[in-house]
């Protein structure tokens, strides 16, 4: 399994490459070694993944989010990246990724696309935005999809997680709330604070 069932993601978009070891850095301290790199800002989000890459090699599981094109899956790749992560479902860029013999997390919105990113094996699915679609859907999730591991992403917090969680959601990206979008060193305290929190929390949820 690509994500464990309790896994925290960190996404980081928008960061300065000269600042993504930094970050990272508090990240891993903290108990959070899976990233997401958000390919929002695309040059950016490499030099990032390089550094990253570069810096950490095997003790983090580096990867990619907001890719919507193949091509972006060879930068991702070419630059350190050992995973791909798509903001919606798109049945040819996952045939891409899994072509090239790495893991994907596709996003999806409706049982349809669940359904369909089954039918292609994809072993964990990305519901975006979590926050648009609720508790109760999620729930609902469980009785045609009991097998799918379902990662939350969007609008889930300190506040809600554990309603997700407990709804069927194994997993969550969190993003502005635990790495802020642009983040500096100066944020490295928040940072730290906040992964702290988090792995607590999961850790408490799993026990």
């Amino acid at each position: 399994m690509i994500v464990e069932n309790g896994s925290i993601v960190a996404i980081l978009r928008g960061i300065d490459p000269e600042y993504a070891v930094a970050i990272t850095e508090k990240l891993v301290e903290n108990g959070i070694t899976m990233l997401e790199v958000s390919l929002s800002e695309e040059e950016k989000a490499l030099g990032s993944i390089r550094k990253i890459s570069s810096a950490f090699q095997a003790s983090v599981y580096l990867g990619a989010g907001t890719v919507v094109h193949t091509h972006q899956v060879d930068r991702v790749l070419d630059a350190g990246g050992k995973y791909i992560i798509t903001p919606g479902w798109d049945r040819d860029l996952t045939r891409y990724v899994q072509s090239k013999r790495v893991s994907v997390i596709p996003g999806v919105f409706t049982p349809g696309e669940i359904m369909q990113a089954v039918q292609e094996e994809v072993e964990v699915v990305k519901l975006f935005p979590a926050n648009v679609l609720g508790v109760s859907y999620v729930k609902s999730l469980q009785g045609p999809f009991p097998n799918v591991h379902i990662m939350g992403v969007g609008g889930v917090d300190l506040n809600n997680l554990k309603d997700y969680y407990e709804a069927g959601c194994s997993s969550f990206a969190i993003g502005n709330d635990l790495v802020p979008r642009g983040a500096t060193t100066k944020d490295l305290k928040n940072i730290e604070e906040k992964a702290k929190r988090y792995v607590e929390l999961m850790q408490g949820l799993r026990s």
